[in-house]
């Protein structure tokens, strides 16, 4: 693999870069590493071939994944349009070749299948490859993969230009070369000349030029005298120059897996394929899995699973394993040297100094950088002075530095930021104006002094902070002198005690000062521990957000505070290090983690952390794969290399022991499904036996499978899913069902309730997306026919139940959604640290656990704020204390005082008419627009004050209400009509009703500003309340326009941009824009709010409630989830500002927001303090104090 050229980006999308594999007309394809670390293929084509990719992708989703390289993601619209596919470890076949492999016998046999099951698999799906040639084979450790869709073509796309040849030339048939459109028999030919390079080491029809391999091509025939009959046979029809007469790559494959091939190929696929009848009859997918199975045995040069090609993160800690041990503790310096974090939190890579490195070291620890620079020489460059990161994934593939980029991430940007204000101060005469001062200098000097945990200061990066700290002193000290120093000396005389008693103040004074500043320090350090620890002692992290509060109250310690009462971790529990590998599984409840390793059996209960139950192995061979427990917990299936074993769980007696083939793949698997005994056994892609452990019935025959297996509540229907397709066999006769035909559509994942009478499919929405059906398990009719959308439902989806059937989760990779069954309303979305391999439901459904690696991560599913049900949908008053409670086609409002929780009057209104209702600043009036007329309506009684005709209200129906702030007029917009897309401003009287100013606008009204005179828009606009023109300057900053306004009572407004969701901040007064903007929530913000003060800002984004500190610029936390956020359009913050209430789905939730309110809730969650141990270890410097007095 290449370095990166110049020019070249260190990510594109979510995806780092590594290195260039190969690069040509099209663009450029590079080995990438996902935000997980994961490997990928990312092929960045120039900005006009963006069509070219567009076909790419259509052509490579349609195409199952047998033998080739699966897509993973698809990104056309940016500015560099990118196709990530699945990496494939391992040389192409033209370097194997050229490097000195030879294929022959069954080892060329094995090839030739698997490049003709790609081929299968791509002309079923309607594709046609049109370059398939050695370069395209890839020989990964699962065998070959066909790689490379960038000309391939689908049926019902358009011809390409009259003349246009696209492939190369000499894998390219006759018919393609004389101007005929290329169809699946010219991936035909190419496969015959592709097996003809493997067993000779010669392209078949190579010549000097051009027109010398067209010559050869349309009129010679390559030696075959070296390949296995029937191979050969098989190949000669491939390369017949008449297309008509060529096998299809379906019939080629029939052939190799079932027409003579003896030996080793035939012997391995027999029983693959034995039961089915003739060949010929087979149906696609089990031939595609016989085929992809034979080709499973061929290597590249290497021979092991990554030999060749290791992982970049795989090499760097090869090269850090190699390391003395005062080496490795430097290589953390000197790679956090290397790296920084962006103003949106990225990390990536920078240069450093070279000097940087070794200044200030002794010898020993100079030579040791250089041998660390020598051991990384792969993935590290210097030259010129500086180094750098030559491959900036590395920042994602190596999980060691990762983690200390995690443990430096708050100080890396101040560190770069030191460095290089450093170097010029330095290089430029050391001149005082180069130096840090103010907020600058103290952000540098706090992480100098507490923030540093692995990287040292240079000589010249101290002399630096140190010239500026004297600088500063000494310029406070010029000031003084000026204005207090009489003042100071007078202070002095006038003491009782004389110079020792001022001086004993000025003492005591500065120890206050430097408490506070080490209490400031503190609460930040403590919060980003917190915010660290969530999925690793969740409990802890609530109690050191609460102490950060406590310790010193900034918006760092808030932030970690408001994330702690909305996080969803409550428990974790860590199985303990065992001997080898160690696999494991959850029970059906969620409460016991199954651990098998070489050490035996263990079972823990992960609510109390204590070992259950356990015994000693005793099986043969190596374990490759996790255990499965019994729907009820009782049996226990594990497999190894060699056996499978069943044991009775109460126990520890063995059960059932059968001796298993070998597999390659990852070995064979044992798994329970919905009936109590049976047992499936399968291979990576097809079924080898399924087992009744209480009978003793064995069934067996070779099935293909998906991505998983279920076997049904009576143990005697498999339902098989996977993105190949869905099937149901019934057994024992092993018969083709169609009872769950609706699954078809849905084909990635099946589930059954705990009762067995339903079952949920997903599926069917291309991607990483889909749907959820249920089906009545006795007759397979729909359940409910609503749609239900699952943003995870791709491939390698799975679902579970909770026991009592009311909630359902599915997850894939990293992601977990769970849903209410009634409603298939989103109750979580939950994205884990890592990939997740099981996710169970607790006995009473209300926490769910998920395994990832040794953890067990129990997750709280009750929600977190409350709700206040009031049967429609709410409109608030400020201050929160009352509602305006209705729906469409409603005939009354009614008033409702949500402190007592109580309906205190009703105003009757047309049930068909669209109107709009807004509370004045007290809570205690309310206008009602309607079409026919407006009402001003006491809110505490429901009694009408006065009432008005609407103007224009049947052409331009009332759309919004506004108080101005003092109350004494009110502002009602009117909605454009069918003839004009102009708004209506109607500004009246509030004490009479008596319309002041009724005006035509452009705008569509909004919030007051302070004064009372304009309405801000979110076209980007004021109005003019008393002309309805826009005034002022605009103050939308971005052309994809305003999503949502908020103005506050000082007159601060914040404005939402529609798409990225950035939040600016206004002086409504120019309006004069406030920088920094907010940190985005992810989404675009629509309603927002100010807390009374102005200094919170509230908005609902596309995830739920988000809150910012409007002073510091910080986010606060995450989101507080709702219910339905899209429902939310009335939120309103208490007097005080301690509570939060917001409008959704016929209730208003009840959300703590103030910190004494909020540090509360974390306590009750918690449900203990902060023990002292615990103080010490996180706040050694800080007397200790109870943070959670009521749990002490």
């Amino acid at each position: 693999m290449e370095t990166l050229a110049a020019g070249d980006p260190q990510r594109i999308g979510g995806y780092w870069l590594a290195g260039r594999l190969g690069a040509g007309g099209q663009g450029v394809v590079y080995e990438a590493y996902d935000a997980g670390g994961a490997r990928v293929a990312l092929k960045v084509l120039h900005g006009g071939d963006r069509h070219r990719m567009e076909r790419e992708a259509e052509a490579a989703r349609r195409v199952a994944s047998f033998c080739t390289a699966r897509v993973l993601a698809v990104e056309l619209d940016g500015p560099r349009p990118f196709i990530a596919s699945e990496y494939v470890p391992g040389p192409s076949l033209r370097r194997a070749v050229t490097q000195g492999r030879r294929f022959a016998g069954d080892d060329l046999v094995r090839l030739a299948t698997a490049v003709a099951t790609a081929l299968t698999a791509i002309h079923e799906a309607g594709v046609v490859h049109r370059d398939l040639k050695p370069d395209n084979v890839l020989l990964g450790p699962d065998g070959p993969r066909v790689i490379d869709f960038g000309i391939a073509r689908t049926a019902d796309m358009s011809l390409t230009r009259t003349g246009e040849v696209s492939g190369t030339p000499t894998y390219m048939a006759p018919e393609v070369l004389t101007g005929v459109r290329a169809g699946p028999p010219a991936d035909v030919f190419a496969w015959g000349a592709v097996v003809v390079f493997a067993a000779t080491g010669r392209d078949p029809f190579h010549a000097d030029n051009l027109g010398g391999v067209m010559h050869r091509v349309l009129s010679s025939q390559p030696d075959l005298t070296g390949l296995p009959e029937p191979l050969a046979a098989l190949v000669g029809a491939a390369l017949s120059k008449d297309p008509e007469a060529r096998p299809a790559a379906r019939d080629l494959l029939l052939a190799l897996l079932a027409g003579g091939m003896a030996g080793g190929v035939a012997g391995g696929v027999s029983g693959r394929v034995a039961g089915t009848g003739a060949l010929g009859a087979a149906d696609t997918g089990r031939l595609l899995a016989a085929g992809s199975a034979s080709g499973g045995g061929v290597r590249g040069l290497h021979g092991g699973a990554h030999g060749g090609d290791p992982a970049l993160g795989a090499i760097a800690e090869d090269a850090y394993a190699a390391l003395a041990p005062e080496e490795r503790e430097l290589a953390a310096e000197v790679f956090l040297r290397l790296v920084t974090v962006t103003d949106d939190g990225q990390e990536a890579a920078r240069r450093a100094p070279l000097e940087d490195l070794y200044a200030g070291r002794a010898e020993e620890e100079r030579l040791a950088v250089e041998r660390i620079l020598a051991a990384f020489a792969y993935v590290v460059a210097h030259g010129g002075g500086e180094v750098s990161l030559s491959r900036p994934a590395l920042l994602r593939a190596w999980p060691r530095l990762r983690a200390w980029v995690e443990a430096e991430r708050a100080g890396l940007a101040v560190l770069a930021q030191i460095s290089g204000a450093a170097r010029q101060w330095d290089e430029h005469g050391r001149k005082d104006g180069d130096l840090f001062q103010g907020s600058r200098l103290e952000t540098a000097l706090n992480w100098a002094a507490t923030g540093r945990r692995h990287v040292t200061l240079t000589p010249r990066e101290r002399d630096f902070l140190q010239a500026g700290t004297a600088l500063t002193r000494r310029r406070a000290r010029r000031r003084a002198l000026t204005t207090t120093a009489l003042a100071g000396l007078l202070v002095v005389a006038l003491a009782a005690g004389g110079l020792a008693a001022w001086q004993g103040a000025q003492a005591a004074a500065q120890r206050e000062q430097t408490a506070r500043q080490r209490d400031v320090l503190a609460a930040r350090q403590v919060a980003a521990e917190a915010d660290g620890m969530r999925t690793t002692d969740p409990v802890l992290a609530m109690l050191l957000s609460v102490a950060a509060w406590r310790v010193s109250p900034q918006p760092e310690a808030r932030s970690a505070l408001v994330a702690s009462s909305q996080q969803d971790e409550s428990a974790v529990f860590r199985d303990p290090p065992a001997k080898g590998v160690a696999r494991r599984t959850l029970s059906r409840d969620g409460r016991t983690l199954v651990s098998v390793s070489e050490d035996g059996v263990n079972l823990y209960d992960v609510r109390t952390g204590r070992r259950t139950g356990g015994w000693p192995l005793g099986m043969k061979g190596e374990i490759l794969q996790d255990p499965s427990l019994s729907r009820s917990g009782r049996l226990l299936a594990q497999t190894t290399t060699e056996e499978l074993a069943v044991w009775d769980v109460a126990t520890g007696r063995r059960l059932l022991d059968r001796p298993l083939p070998p597999a390659s793949n990852g070995g064979l698997r044992a798994v329970f499904g919905e009936h109590e005994s049976t047992v499936a056994v399968s291979f990576a892609d097809d079924l080898y036996r399924v087992f009744d452990v209480a009978t003793g019935e064995v069934f067996s025959r070779r099935v293909p499978i998906g991505a998983d297996l279920l076997v049904d509540p009576t143990g005697r229907r498999l339902l098989l899913p996977g993105d190949g397709g869905f099937r149901e066999v019934t057994l024992p006769g092993w018969t083709s069902g169609h009872r769950y035909a609706r699954c078809r559509t849905r084909r990635n994942a099946v589930a059954f309730t705990a009762d067995g009478r339903t079952l949920a499919c997903a599926g069917g929405g291309g991607g990483a997306g889909g749907s959820v059906v249920l089906l009545d398990a006795a007759g397979g009719r729909v359940r409910d026919s609503r749609d239900w959308d699952c943003d995870i439902c791709g491939y390698a989806v799975r679902l579970r139940f909770s026991a009592d059937g009311r909630r359902l989760a599915a997850f894939n990779g990293r992601d977990i959604r769970v849903w209410t069954v009634a409603d298939h309303r989103e109750v979580l979305a939950y994205r884990a640290p890592g990939a997740l391999s099981e996710v169970r439901f607790d006995a009473g459904g209300a926490t769910l656990r998920y395994l990832m690696d040794d953890t067990a991560v129990s997750l709280d599913l009750a929600p977190r704020v409350h709700a206040v049900r009031l049967g429609g949908h709410a409109v608030l008053a400020p201050g929160g204390g009352s509602a305006a409670v209705g729906g469409f086609e409603d005939r009354w409002l009614r008033l409702w005082d949500l402190r007592r929780r109580a309906e205190v009057g009703r105003v009757r209104v047309d049930p068909e008419a669209l109107g709009a209702t807004g509370f004045d600043a007290t809570g205690r009036r309310l206008v009602v627009a309607e079409p026919d007329v407006i009402r001003l309506v006491d809110a505490a009684t429901g009694r009408t004050a006065w009432t008005v005709p609407t103007p224009h209200g049947k052409v331009h129906p009332p759309y919004r209400v506004a108080f101005s702030p003092d109350g004494r007029t009110v502002a009602v917009t009117l909605n454009p009509s069918g003839q004009t897309l102009d708004f209506r401003v109607l500004l009246l009287d509030a004490a009479t009703g008596r319309v002041l100013h009724d005006s035509p606008s452009t705008l569509d009204g909004g919030p007051f500003t302070p004064d009372g005179t304009r309405l801000a828009s979110i076209y980007g606009r004021f109005e003019d309340v008393a002309t309805g023109r826009p005034v002022g300057s605009g103050f939308s900053p971005s052309p994809d326009g305003v999503s949502g306004v908020a103005v506050s009572r000082n007159g601060l407004m914040a404005v939402s941009t529609e798409g990225s969701g950035r939040i600016t901040l206004w002086d409504v007064d120019g309006p004069t824009a406030l920088p920094p903007a907010l940190p985005s929530a992810g989404s675009a913000v629509g309603v927002a709010g100010f807390s009374p003060d102005g200094s919170v800002l509230a908005g609902v984004t596309g995830t739920g409630v988000q809150l910012w500190d409007v002073t510091a610029r910080h986010r606060l936390g995450g989101p507080f989830v709702a219910r339905s956020v899209e429902g939310i359009d009335s939120l309103e913050f208490s007097a005080d500002g301690s509570m939060l209430y917001a409008s959704v789905d016929e209730a208003v939730l009840e959300i703590p927001v103030g910190p004494e309110r909020v540090a509360a809730a974390v306590c009750r969650r918690a449900g203990r303090d902060l023990t002292r141990a615990e103080w010490d270890r996180h706040l050694e410097d800080v007397p200790y104090r109870r943070v959670c007095p009521a749990y002490s």
